[in-house]
């Protein structure tokens, strides 16, 4: 495939502001230039963006329906029923099914049971027939305590399908709300109407983690640390390593409140004192005392969300919950390989994939609409991200089979991708998502009229400038300072990056030097900027190798990277983009 020239968008910079703040805070200016990017512009925004405290987090009871969760809990551990955590089969819903099921038990409840729907039997959402599945017979006849984890605010028949048997529902969500909510017993969700939560985004790790606040909270007023003798009240910032997972891997916006969790979560999950944990790690290659958010996305989510992906999501749950270290490696092991089993998958779809879109661009489409019969339908939304990243258009991922068509979809910025398809939301049995991201099924009959309005809509949204693929820079660098070590030094500190709160794109002028590829077209190079030479890795840019190393002087697109070997720190340079500087 010919690479497609990229266009650099450099931040505009206001430099009367940029000094202001820099001044004010002691800062280097392509740090106060950053943050004022990021909406940061007093002394006390930078206070709590650099030192985020658990101290600084609202009240759990800001949030509407605590005030009922936590006492419908509190009357089922004062009566003793069982207790069944439900939650989705994703990283966000097995971290918080982990989390509460670990805290209930801490608090006293002596029979407690989780619960996940299976991705291929069950689909997304609360189903009774998963619950009648796991539990053991007689648990759903004795008035239990079902809680669910980011899911269940869309369940209205399945909420009054378990009170109808007798049990007491709390649904915990953090996705959209529907005009009418179900009629459970309490309803945490901060998206709903009313609600006075400060922060409407949070993870369903972190909605569960504030019902665990609220719980614990009211505890603590109480003077009851439990049912049982010698029970203790829980420490939270224990559990915050399974809230920092699985906010991190639901890409909810690391800013706020979920800054606060997911920095102090990062803390704990270094430690590595969860068993579970501790193994995943060793696999995942993670080693020394820092573990980030990078981490995170590209290694231990991917291992937690393998066996959902593939079918059940049971063994990442087991892991997170384990007591014992023998088991706890046995399971890592095995998500390890499920890991690498699904990779492997998705290779081969992309493989497919990849020749469908090359023709559909050739052809002049403006979104792609990829489908392969009986492809695993684990791996779609993977897929579709995979098309928009190389081609940067939308793009549908359908596995075909028994007549049926399921889809995931990924969008680019502009393009209201849910908006558009909810104009025929008649075609599908299922829908749902949101503006850059939907899931979709619908008869493979119907495949002709969703593209014929796909490609209809979309030629009259998309330009070809927005085809185009772009790269943001948030500081174009001329004189060498972000490699001083004052810098580096304070850079570190804007951690932990992710949505909302991006690692930021530098560029400079540098002599690329030594390039060799490695792995599967990676370029490995070393890179001269202003007499700091630092080495240098480019990930897909193994096609620029004929380009460099000529002593050719080159705009350099960058993020900063710290390398920790042996106790030995150094900084390099992930490289994002070359071009050719005009004479």
């Amino acid at each position: 495939m010919t690479r497609v020239e990229k266009i650099w968008e450099i931040a505009p910079i206001d430099h009367e502001r940029v000094s202001i703040l820099a001044k004010e805070l002691d800062l280097p200016k392509p740090l106060a230039a950053i943050l004022l990017g990021r909406g940061v512009e007093t002394r006390a925004q930078a206070e709590r963006f650099f030192s985020p405290s658990l101290a600084d987090l609202p009240s759990p009871f800001l949030m509407k329906g605590m005030k009922e969760a936590v006492a419908v809990v509190l009357q089922a551990l004062a009566r003793q029923a069982p207790a069944i955590v439900y939650g989705d089969y994703d990283v966000d819903g097995t971290t918080g099914v982990a989390l509460l099921f670990l805290f209930l038990k801490k608090i006293g409840f002596s029979e407690s049971y989780t619960c996940q729907p299976h991705r291929l039997l069950d689909g997304y959402g609360l189903h009774l027939e998963a619950i009648r599945r796991t539990v053991p017979p007689g648990v759903l006849d004795r008035a239990p305590l079902v809680i669910t984890v980011d899911c269940g605010i869309s369940n209205h028949i399945q909420v009054q399908q378990l009170q109808d048997l007798g049990c007491q529902v709390i649904v915990t969500d953090h996705h959209q709300t529907p005009e009418t909510l179900p009629q459970a017993e309490a309803v945490l969700d901060p998206q709903q109407n009313e609600c006075g939560f400060p922060e409407k985004i949070l993870a369903g790790v972190g909605v569960a983690f504030y019902l665990a606040m609220g719980i614990r909270k009211t505890l603590h007023e109480q003077g009851q640390y439990g049912a049982g003798p010698g029970q203790e009240i829980p420490n939270l910032k224990a559990y915050l390593d399974l809230v920092a997972i699985g906010t991190v891997a639901d890409m909810v916006p690391i800013t706020g409140i979920n800054r606060v969790l997911v920095k102090a979560g990062l803390e704990v999950l270094a430690a590595s004192v969860r068993p579970g944990i501790a193994e995943l790690n060793r696999v995942s290659g993670i080693a020394g005392a820092g573990v980030s958010c990078e981490d995170i996305g590209y290694r231990l989510g991917p291992r937690l969300n393998a066996a959902g992906r593939m079918g059940d999501a049971g063994r990442a749950l087991e892991l997170l919950v384990a007591e014992d270290h023998t088991r706890a490696m046995e399971l890592a092991h095995e998500l390890n390989t499920e890991n690498d089993l699904r990779k492997s998958v998705l290779e081969a779809m992309c493989q497919e994939a990849f020749i469908q879109a090359e023709t559909a661009v050739k052809a002049g489409k403006k979104g792609l609409i990829i489908k392969g019969e009986r492809w695993h339908p684990g791996v779609i939304g993977i897929g579709a991200a995979r098309m928009v990243e190389r081609f940067n258009r939308p793009a549908l991922f359908f596995a075909l089979q028994d007549g049926m068509a399921k889809g995931s979809g990924r969008s680019v910025p502009g393009v209201n991708l849910y908006g558009i398809l909810k104009e025929k939301s008649e075609l599908f049995t299922a829908f749902g998502g949101h503006e850059a991201a939907v899931g979709l099924t619908l008869p493979v009959e119907k495949m002709l009229e969703l593209e014929e309005h796909f490609q209809r809509r979309l030629d009259e949204i998309v330009t070809e400038t927005m085809l185009v693929p772009k790269v943001g820079i948030a500081w174009h660098e001329e004189n060498g300072s972000i490699f001083e070590q004052g810098f580096l030094q304070m850079y570190e500190k804007m951690a932990p990056f992710g949505m909302g709160n991006p690692e930021p794109v530098f560029s400079a002028q540098g002599i690329p030097e030594n390039p060799r590829e490695v792995g599967i077209n990676h370029l490995k190079f070393s890179v001269r900027f202003n007499g700091a030479i630092l080495d240098s890795i480019g990930f897909g840019l193994g096609d620029f190798q004929s380009l460099i190393g000529n002593g050719q002087l080159l705009g350099v697109a960058f993020r900063l990277r710290r390398n920790s070997y042996r106790n030995k720190t150094s900084w390099q340079v992930e490289a994002v983009d070359f071009k050719k500087i005009p004479p």
